[in-house]
Formats: C-alpha cells, sequence, structure tokens
C-alpha cells in the first residue's frame, strides 16, 4: 500500500500560530506540513529525537544553536535530538517537518 500526499493541496493558514497537520503517517516516521504566514514563527524548542525540515515554499530564518540560517525554497535542515530550535517565516511559506514515528504531533502544534 502507498501513502500519497500533497503539500501544496487544501492549503489552510492557522491564526495565530502556523498551521500543522500529518500528511503522512507509517510504522516508521510521520511527515508534517507546517503552514506560516509571512511574520508567523515557532519559537524555540526541542524535539525528543532526530527531525529533518525541509522549505517548500517561502522562505525561513530557522535559529540553531545562536546561529541563524537563512532556508529557501528547496533547502533542508537535519538536527540531532534535543537541539533548541526557531523558526520565523519571512514570507508565506509551507515546511515539510519529518518526525520520527515516536514523536508526537502535538507537540508540535503545541510550539
Amino acid at each position: 500500500m502507498a501513502d500519497v500526499a500533497s503539500f501544496f493541496e487544501d492549503i489552510e493558514y492557522g491564526d495565530p500560530k502556523p498551521a500543522v497537520k500529518v500528511m503522512i503517517k507509517n510504522d516508521h516516521a510521520k511527515e508534517i506540513r507546517i503552514v506560516f504566514r509571512k511574520g508567523q514563527e515557532m519559537k524555540e524548542h526541542k524535539a525528543p529525537f532526530p527531525i529533518v525540515v525541509q522549505v517548500l515554499r517561502g522562505e525561513i530564518d530557522f535559529g540553531v544553536l545562536g546561529e541563524r540560517h537563512l532556508l529557501k525554497e528547496g533547502t533542508a535542515i537535519a538536527l540531532e535530538s534535543s537541539v533548541p530550535h526557531d523558526l520565523i517565516a519571512h514570507e508565506d511559506s509551507i515546511v515539510r517537518l519529518s518526525l520520527n514515528i515516536k514523536d508526537s504531533e502535538e507537540r508540535v502544534k503545541s510550539v
């Protein structure tokens, strides 16, 4: 069986926080879509497992360990577990977040 999802269809924005939606979930991982309006942010937080963040559309200012990284479309960043990071949208953006199956999408929504 194959899981198929489009990260670019049925876009919904959250207010005041970015919109978080599970797109694919299987026995090993979860693929999450985070939709930002320009200026929305996810304050500093940590993930209990390694993550990969990829900007699919837009531009994100990604802070990690005191450094700022400008992530443009197509750019990805991988973090080990427990690394503090934050995200600020420079423009309307769509981000793909790859989570370990043991991690919780509720944790992501609460940031």
